[in-house]
This record gives structure tokens, C-alpha cells and sequence, in this order.
């Protein structure tokens, strides 16, 4: 049998009289504590929703899912705000030791007065692995319509006027999310237009286009939990259409994968992205209070064989 030994320096020998053996098989759950504790079958699973810390009783390896919080959306014809990053994984050595766990929150939505974009959300962090959090959405006549990049981007707003232009989408982390999408100008009216979608962890955000917000980023589906859930949806773009124009065909972006927040028609609120989901919010318009809506908080899971080998001190 192969022992695995963690953190011995290398030469390192066992005093006189002393090894370090296997003793047998043990419930490696047993006072291991840290997030909301279930059984899966054979294995067990530690959620946390909140920060909290996870202490082990045992040393082995783990599986994690760790996703950070979700973007703001913007205010006036707001970009969604990106979805959290999301990072998972198997083999993660442990030791009997405590582990600090964070989860972060949401990003905020950008307000209508004053014209703000979405802030972004804040890391998850469970050792030495950190998901980011997702961009902010961009917000017209706002620092160019520009979105935040993050652990996803968020979606670019447009600037109205005599010369309308678009802001830049923001950029996701490599390997974590991808980028937001871009705004779209009504090109018979500059005053009209869409603003873009937030990326999410399976994919970029959709551009805005004239009359329809862009669409989030779709998330990813896993069954750590126990059951299948989807995380890291990215949010959907505001739609800018003024009242007097009737007639036709005209959305505001969607959020992505049924878990990113939508996003806001004229004078509307973005909606908010799903709590413990990382997912990003809707970016809103118009004036009656906040434009955007608020990032769903990330989540940290854990999981491990329920019965681990157990290793002690034997005395030759």
C-alpha cells in the first residue's frame, strides 16, 4: 500500500521507536465540521452559502465547486452584470487543520441618480484557490458605457446624443469566465438602443441589438451537491426604447440560463441574479430607483469519501 503523507520535508525520518502507519479505515465525517453538512452516498458534502471555515478530521484529498459573487447591474440602458467566476475540481490535498472558507457577495446594482455602473462582485476563496467575482454592467453617459471586467465581464451600455457611441464590454478571467457582450445603437435614432449581456462560466455575453437587450452568458451545470444545479449565469442587458415609439417587436436581454437576472424595459429595475449561484444581474433604465440589479452571492461546496484510510503514530 502506497501511504501518502502530506507536508513532510523531504529526508525528513520518524523519531526512534515511531512510524507513521495505516491503523485502518474510519468515518473521516466524524467531527469534520465547516457550511451545512449531508451524506451523498458514500461520500460527504460541506455547502457553505455564508463564509465560514472547514476543519477536517482527516487527511486526504477533496473535490470543490467554488464560485464567486455576481455582478451589478448598470443603471440608465445598464449592461448585466457578469456571473461569478467558477472553478472546480478533484484531488485538493487537505490536512487536520482549519481552512478559512469565503463566499462573496453580490456586486450592487448601478443606480438611476446618480447614473452609475454596477460594482463588481466580490472573490470566494476556499485555500489557496479563488474564484473572482463578476464584472459590473455598464451604464449610459457613464465613463463611456464601459462595463468592469472580473471572473466574467459585464455588458457595455451605449451613450446617447448627437453622437452616440458604444462602451467596451468587460473582459473575463481565462479559465474562470467569459467576456460581456457589446451595445447596439438604433441606427435610424441614436437615442434608441440595447445594451449587452454579462458573460457567464459557459459562455460570452450576447451583444445588445437595436430594440433588444442582450441575452447573459449561459452557466454550467453540476452534480457536487448531490443534485444537478446550475451556477454562474451571466445577466441580461436594459432595452432604452422611449415611450412615444409604439409598434413592434422589443426586449430587454435575458438573464443567462434561467438564473441570471433579466434585464430592466424603459424606466424598469434589472432584475437580480440568483443567491448562491454566482450569477450576474440585469442591467435596468430609467428613473424609480435603482436601474441595476444586485449579483447573486457565490458558494464554496466540498466533498469527500465518507470513509477515509486513517493513518497514526506506531510505536516499534
Amino acid at each position: 500500500m502506497t501511504i501518502k503523507t502530506i507536508g513532510r520535508p523531504k529526508g525528513y525520518q520518524y523519531p526512534v521507536g515511531l512510524s507513521y502507519q495505516f491503523t485502518g479505515a474510519a468515518n473521516a465525517a466524524t467531527n469534520t465540521t465547516g457550511g451545512t453538512q449531508t451524506i451523498d452516498g458514500t461520500n460527504t458534502v460541506h455547502t457553505f452559502t455564508t463564509s465560514g471555515t472547514f476543519t477536517p478530521q482527516f487527511i486526504g484529498d477533496v473535490e470543490y465547486l467554488i464560485v464567486g459573487g455576481g455582478g451589478g447591474g448598470g443603471g440608465v440602458c445598464g449592461g448585466g452584470g457578469g456571473a461569478g467566476a467558477l472553478r472546480i475540481a478533484s484531488g485538493h490535498p487537505v490536512i487536520s487543520t482549519s481552512y478559512t472558507i469565503t463566499v462573496g457577495a453580490g456586486g450592487t446594482g448601478g443606480t438611476y441618480s446618480p447614473n452609475q455602473k454596477g460594482s463588481n462582485g466580490e472573490n470566494s476563496v476556499f485555500d489557496s484557490v479563488t474564484s473572482i467575482g463578476g464584472g459590473g454592467g455598464g451604464a449610459g453617459n457613464f465613463d463611456g458605457g464601459n462595463a468592469l471586467s472580473g471572473g466574467s465581464g459585464g455588458g457595455a451600455a451605449y451613450i446617447p446624443g448627437p453622437a452616440p457611441s458604444t462602451g467596451a464590454a468587460g473582459l473575463g478571467t481565462p479559465g474562470q469566465g467569459y467576456p460581456g457582450g457589446t451595445a447596439r445603437l438604433n441606427p435610424s435614432n441614436g437615442n434608441d438602443a440595447s445594451a449587452g449581456g454579462a458573460g457567464g462560466a459557459g459562455g460570452a455575453g450576447n451583444n445588445g441589438i437595436a430594440y433588444f437587450g442582450g441575452n447573459g452568458g449561459i452557466g454550467l451545470a453540476y452534480t457536487i451537491s448531490g443534485s444537478t444545479v446550475t451556477y454562474a449565469g451571466g445577466g441580461g442587458g436594459g432595452l432604452n426604447v422611449p415611450a412615444a415609439i409604439s409598434g413592434g417587436t422589443r426586449s430587454p436581454g435575458y438573464g443567462g440560463s434561467g438564473i441570471g437576472g433579466n434585464g430592466a424595459g424603459p424606466l424598469g429595475t434589472g432584475g437580480s441574479g440568483t443567491v448562491n449561484r454566482g450569477s450576474g444581474a440585469g442591467g435596468g433604465d430609467g428613473p424609480g430607483g435603482p436601474g441595476g440589479g444586485v449579483g447573486g452571492s457565490g458558494i464554496v461546496i466540498i466533498r469527500y469519501l465518507s470513509t477515509q484510510n486513517s493513518f497514526g503514530y506506531i510505536i516499534n
